[in-house]
């Protein structure tokens, strides 16, 4: 396994229409000493228009943002967006994953939950914040409870009598707003002042957490990107002196860096350098389905500490904006940063990834991800042709019905994924539509 983080799972209720609770499962239903994700490290979610597929993907964009966004609660925008979101019958948001951690000498599962619904002002807060984890290593194991947080009181704690009183003078009045996670990161001493094993442990497994959301990323046709800007530099101001952990993290180093996006308009001139070296990686990228492209060229207008970059097209005879480029060319660009993360370690979700790509594009690209990359690929489609490909993986392909529960593809005979889909072989999938339907409503 060359990766720190792996998804297992997650479940998601109370967005859009998925108002009982859907699970993805991205690997066996147990854990243990041979965990081994090589044949589980990409999923398609396939489904009707309107089955909940875009949901699935917007839920763990919510969740990033609960954790990592300093004011997401607090914005007008995101209650207004909440509002519309998050189902009416419910009135609640709930998110749920297992990961686990390889740290080499050991492995962790880790099991998070959040739960966001209205407060009494009428405006969207965290109702419940759960943490719990157990040994990797052994499939028996039971969970134990990092922390818990239940209508803005902090009601345990693994950590000694000394760091509960911190905890809850750090958090009060700010939990409802604020993920736990959060507020510890941002408020936390170095790792190497703990003396006590418990508040060591704590400090680690709350670290771990917020390191997961680093390795997450998460494109939505329009989506509201927010920096990821805190997390690694309060990794870096921590003195771990714990070396496995120490190792596993600064490994990600280079990896962090892949959120310095090539679809940023504004770049800090300390990362000038690293930006340029990520444009030329995507020239290269861009060349493979353009092979006349010359290079693509960086137009910068100075602003303070900042440069505001356009990106330019250059075709020797001519060039282009990239605003202006095909819509195809603009979609690739657009998931350069999610592809370069799914390569290096990353977890990526991706909505509607064939739109505007190519059938043969994006087959090769499926192709390369299941052969070479070491990170994970969650995806959303309607295209039938990976099917063929994604059949020889595990756990690669997910249904998601009509009625909004998800059915996982098996092997059945000689019978293809996309024969039995098309065909309305798949529990609850029918496609029952003729083209007689649509005559005297679309003409004759």
């Amino acid at each position: 396994m060359n990766n720190m983080f792996y998804l297992l799972n997650l479940s998601v209720a109370g967005i859009k229409n998925l108002k009982e609770e859907v699970r993805l499962d991205f690997y066996k239903k147990t854990v243990n000493k041979n965990f081994n994700p090589n044949k589980y490290r990409i999923k398609a979610i396939y489904g009707e228009n309107g089955s909940g597929k875009s949901a699935i993907i917007t839920a763990v964009k919510i969740f990033q943002d609960l954790i990592t966004y300093d004011n997401y609660l607090n914005e007008s925008k995101t209650q207004v967006f909440l509002d519309e979101i998050i189902n009416k019958s419910t009135k609640t948001f709930q998110f749920q994953c297992e990961f686990l951690v390889d740290l080499n000498v050991s492995r962790i599962v880790y099991n998070y939950t959040i739960v966001i619904g209205k407060n009494d002002n009428g405006l969207y807060a965290i109702q419940y914040e759960l943490l719990k984890t157990k040994n990797g290593n052994y499939a028996n194991h039971k969970y134990e409870t990092v922390f818990e947080c239940k209508n803005g009181e902090l009601l345990q704690a693994r950590c000694s009598e000394h760091e509960w009183n911190v905890l809850e003078k750090k958090s009060i009045n700010l939990l409802s707003a604020h993920s736990l996670i959060y507020i510890y990161i941002t408020n936390t001493k170095k790792y190497a002042a703990y003396e006590d094993e418990q508040d060591k442990a704590l400090f680690m497994n709350i670290l771990l957490c917020a390191m997961l959301t680093i390795t997450i990323r998460v494109y939505l046709a329009e989506e509201d990107q927010h920096e990821i800007y805190f997390l690694e530099k309060r990794l870096k101001e921590n003195n771990l002196n714990n070396q496995a952990l120490q190792e596993g993290i600064w490994s990600y180093e280079e990896f962090t860096n892949v959120f310095a996006s090539v679809n940023e308009r504004k770049v800090k001139k300390t990362e000038f350098d690293n930006y340029k070296h990520k444009i030329e990686q995507l020239t290269q990228f861009i060349k493979i389905f353009k092979p006349d492209l010359v290079s693509i060229d960086i137009d910068t207008k100075e602003n303070g500490e900042q440069y505001e970059c356009d990106l330019n097209l250059n075709y020797g005879a001519y060039r282009i904006n990239k605003e202006f480029e095909s819509t195809g060319i603009k979609k690739l660009i657009r998931l350069f940063d999610c592809f370069t993360a799914a390569s290096k370690m990353g977890i990526v979700f991706v909505d509607e990834m064939d739109s505007n790509l190519n059938d043969v594009y994006l087959c090769k690209l499926i192709e390369y991800f299941m052969y070479y990359g070491t990170g994970q690929l969650c995806f959303t489609t309607h295209n039938l042709d990976p099917m063929t490909i994604l059949k020889e993986n595990k756990n690669s392909i997910d249904f998601l019905s009509s009625d909004h529960h998800l059915v996982p593809w098996t092997s059945r005979g000689n019978a293809s994924p996309e024969h039995c889909y098309k065909n309305g072989m798949i529990e609850d999938s029918p496609f029952n539509i003729d083209a007689t339907d649509f005559v005297g409503i679309l003409g004759e």
